[in-house]
């Protein structure tokens, strides 16, 4: 700590550290670098999933550094309440030189002040300034703003401003921060994030969260009506669609489709298109061929159901459905049966039709054709902070346009009578934009110049010089 610090004591060294950018710039810095890695590192992973990426110790120093969960991470938290107390502190710093502006107005300003102001002009008028009041006062309406008027013996002062609101454009762009900030904390700690899988016909409620190992109740009962898929002649999925129903106490609320971009939204939870399986298959069309004969059959089968074999005493019975058997593709598994009796365990692979786990059956079984029972994978969102977000972000563009695109300008006009004549001088500032003021003071000075001019020749008197 410096000698001069340690005069100042500890309080006023902290308010000093506290309200200085100096504090800021290193905050967004490393916030900034922190939601890099919570961007790269995925958070709120199951362990599993986790070692499946890292190493043991990779993943143990993760964890312990509060990366895998970095948005409730302590040291995250405390970097967000840093930040937000930097802003308050140099907004508050700031205010005195700023409410100045918002106090009642210096209409007659002392000589000093207006020698202080660069941007002056100044011309004469014949006629006397009690006369030319009215006329100045409305040429400066209608090239700026109507002014204020303070009138004495052989003088008149006007002030006239526009922009005033522009002042405020850095406290609006820090409550705009502290806003989403807000909506961000309450998101995270009062929203969740999860998934669900559902299956045709099936109803959940509840989903589980991106960690695998906590259930959320969702409050209400989601069935999966029917799922449809259309593919590219590549192959590739064209567009998944959901068609679901919203239930509550056994009473059905809603039927309502959700795409891809196209979630639904319910009580505050919405529900996104994310991915899709084949759970089961309804019903398989298969070529069977009697190895010993060649004779050629068309099977009709059901999971769970016996399927006679024509002109045999021979029936299948499919009991298992694998997505992917070991990599192979889909692969149904079931029994051959002899009448009642077991003979022969049978696997069919739907994209290896010749594959024989052991010994050749009596039969060889290839698919034609199957109609399979989807499940549909939903993402499951429920983020109560997002108003105060939109909120917090609208509230920065008007910060952004108030301290880009608007300047704070004011315009002094002081007449005084001099020798029968009327010496108008007129000063003005900007806070932004100073060249293009220059300009429009200009324009003004024309303006009022020809509001009295016009003004003159109605009553009958001279001009200006």
């Amino acid at each position: 700590m410096s000698a001069r610090e340690k005069e100042k004591g500890f309080l006023p060294s902290l308010w000093d550290s506290l309200s200085s950018v100096r504090l800021t710039i290193p905050l967004l810095i490393v916030l900034a670098v922190a939601s890099i890695f919570g961007t790269l590192i995925p958070q709120n992973a199951s362990p599993e999933e986790y070692l499946r990426i890292y190493k043991l110790s990779t993943y143990r120093i993760l964890r312990i550094l509060g990366f895998l969960d970095m948005y409730h991470a302590g040291w995250f938290i405390f970097l967000l309440a840093l930040l937000s107390l930097n802003l308050i502190a140099c907004s508050l710093r700031r205010w005195p030189s700023v409410r100045r502006f918002f106090s009642p107005p210096e209409i007659k300003l002392e000589e000093v002040q207006w020698q202080q102001i660069s941007s002056r002009k100044s011309f004469s008028l014949a006629s006397p300034a009690r006369d030319s009041l009215g006329q100045i006062q409305t040429g400066l309406s209608r090239m700026f703003s109507p002014p204020r008027v303070y009138q004495e013996e052989g003088a008149g002062y006007l002030f006239a401003e526009k922009g005033k609101l522009s002042r405020l454009g850095f406290y609006c762009l820090h409550l705009s921060i502290l806003v989403i900030l807000l909506g961000a904390m309450i998101g995270s700690f009062y929203g969740f994030r999860g998934y669900v899988n559902i299956t045709e016909g099936e109803t959940v409620d509840r989903a589980f969260l991106r960690s695998g190992q906590q259930v959320q109740p969702l409050g209400f009962e989601v069935k999966l009506e029917r799922f449809i898929v259309s593919f590219y002649p590549t192959g590739a999925p064209q567009e998944f669609k959901s068609t679901v129903t919203i239930l509550e106490g056994g009473r059905k609320i809603l039927t309502e489709p959700i795409r891809v971009n196209e979630p639904l939204t319910y009580k505050g939870i919405s529900l996104y298109q994310s991915s899709y399986g084949v759970a089961s298959v309804e019903k398989a069309i298969l070529e069977v061929v009697e190895r010993s004969s060649r004779r050629g059959f068309t099977l009709s089968v059901q999971p769970g159901v016996q399927a006679e074999i024509p002109g045999t005493p021979n029936s299948l019975v499919i009991d298992r459905f694998t997505p992917d058997l070991r990599g192979m593709g889909p692969a149904f598994q079931g029994t051959l049966l002899e009448g009642d009796r077991p003979v022969e365990n049978v696997v069919i692979l739907q994209h290896h039709p010749d594959f024989v786990p052991q010994k050749p059956g009596r039969y060889q079984f290839r698919v034609r054709e199957i109609q399979p029972k989807y499940y549909s994978g939903l993402q499951v969102n429920k983020d109560p902070g997002v108003w105060v977000v939109w909120a917090g972000c609208f509230l920065m563009m008007a910060g952004f346009y108030m301290t880009f695109f608007m300047s704070h300008r004011r315009i002094w006009v002081r007449m005084m009578d001099k020798k029968g004549r009327t010496q108008v001088e007129m000063a003005g500032s900007s806070h932004r934009n100073r060249a293009e003021f220059e300009n429009e003071l200009d324009r003004i000075e024309q303006a009022v110049k020809k509001a009295v001019s016009s003004g003159e020749k109605q009553s009958g008197t001279g001009g200006s010089s």
